[in-house]
């Protein structure tokens, strides 16, 4: 009798064998991603960086100029634009320390409105809360805070050196493809690697564009209601846009808590109408702003979209969060322009007929 049993068990065994190298490759991968995230940070801000200003690189060389100064005076610009943001927004944290006991009168007055709740709720005494609040350090806060400004800046640093190189390399990058695979492989990776240029820059830009017009919102509506540290609630507002759905949440959240202790703005009335109004700006940009900028649609899953937040949030932390979409983007992109890899651009797709290239 032939030997079914054992027949049947190979396929069983090669599978279960596939699965534990695909977990351990997974494992290792998040090993190294974790550990050497002083690397792998810089180098996908750099990707992202690179994807963003070859288009002005690309200008000036159009213009007449050589590509050195070129590449040179983009990677100037957004040095200079770093440099001024990250020093406003210092300044902003230091004044905010320096005037924290004009908040701490209005917190008093909210902790001594709160004490009148103990005659309702027992587990709610002015004990309890004293405690509560004795555990809050500004200055730790604030301490973390610059401490977290510092590190990105560092990497941000890292990455313009990255980028010096990227740029240089990428125009070339699709004839060295051709000349790395002589046979019919080198049309198809170098056509794929121009369509995932352009969808990415697409992408970017717009995402970009929609983040800084919201942030110009949050601004003004900071503006409009009086709030301290305007400007820096535009600008963190502009950044967490690239975090779906959490990011517009921390954008609100902060500006209302500023403005429920600024002596100036009369309390719990002001706070929750700044709340109200930021929320609605989130929301327009959100629904009908970003989408109309975005020229194709990226139909990623918002499951992969959840993943992926959860994945680089517990890998890299807030740096994490703030990338993680764009990477799923990239990696969505890679899968829909490369016919092998396609079946896995359809399971992180939104819907099953995805959008070709």
């Amino acid at each position: 009798m032939p030997p079914f049993p054992a027949r049947r068990g190979r396929p069983a065994a090669d599978r279960a064998r596939t699965v534990f190298f695909f977990l351990a490759l997974a494992m290792m991968i998040g090993w190294l991603l974790a550990n050497l995230k002083f690397i792998f940070m810089p180098l996908l801000l750099a990707i992202f960086g690179v994807f963003l200003l070859s288009p002005p690189v690309e200008g000036l060389c159009r213009l007449g100029v050589p590509r050195p100064l070129a590449i040179i005076l983009a990677l100037a610009g957004v040095a200079a634009l770093v440099w001024l943001g990250s020093r406003y927004v210092l300044g902003s944290f230091l004044a905010f320390r320096d005037g924290f006991p004009k908040y701490e009168e209005s917190l008093f007055l909210l902790v001594g409105q709160a004490r009148d709740l103990t005659d309702h709720l027992p587990f709610l005494s002015a004990e309890s809360l004293k405690s509560a609040l004795s555990g809050v350090s500004l200055g730790r806060l604030v301490g973390d805070a610059l401490n977290s400004i510092f590190t990105g800046l560092g990497y941000l640093a890292t990455a313009l050196v990255f980028l010096l190189y990227f740029l240089s390399a990428y125009p070339s990058m699709p004839g060295r493809l051709r000349r790395a695979f002589p046979d019919q492989r080198g049309p198809l990776l170098s056509r794929a690697f121009e369509g995932i240029g352009r969808q990415v820059q697409r992408y970017l830009l717009a995402k970009t564009a929609s983040s800084l017009i919201a942030g110009l919102g949050v601004t003004l509506t900071c503006l409009f209601f009086g709030l301290d540290f305007a400007v820096t609630w535009g600008v963190f507002g502009a950044v967490l846009n690239f975090v779906p759905n959490l990011g517009s949440i921390l954008t609100v959240l902060p500006p209302a808590a500023v403005a429920l202790v600024q002596p100036e703005l009369g309390g719990p009335s002001s706070a929750l109408g700044l709340a109200a109004a930021l929320t609605l700006v989130m929301v327009l940009n959100g629904s009908l702003i970003e989408p109309l900028m975005l020229e194709r649609n990226v139909n990623l899953s918002p499951t992969a979209s959840l993943l992926a937040l959860f994945l680089w949030g517990w890998l890299w932390g807030v740096m994490g969060l703030i990338v993680a979409v764009p990477a799923m983007v990239v990696v969505k992109f890679t899968c829909d322009n490369i016919e092998s890899l396609r079946p896995i651009g359809v399971l992180l797709s939104a819907r099953a007929g995805h959008d070709q290239p």
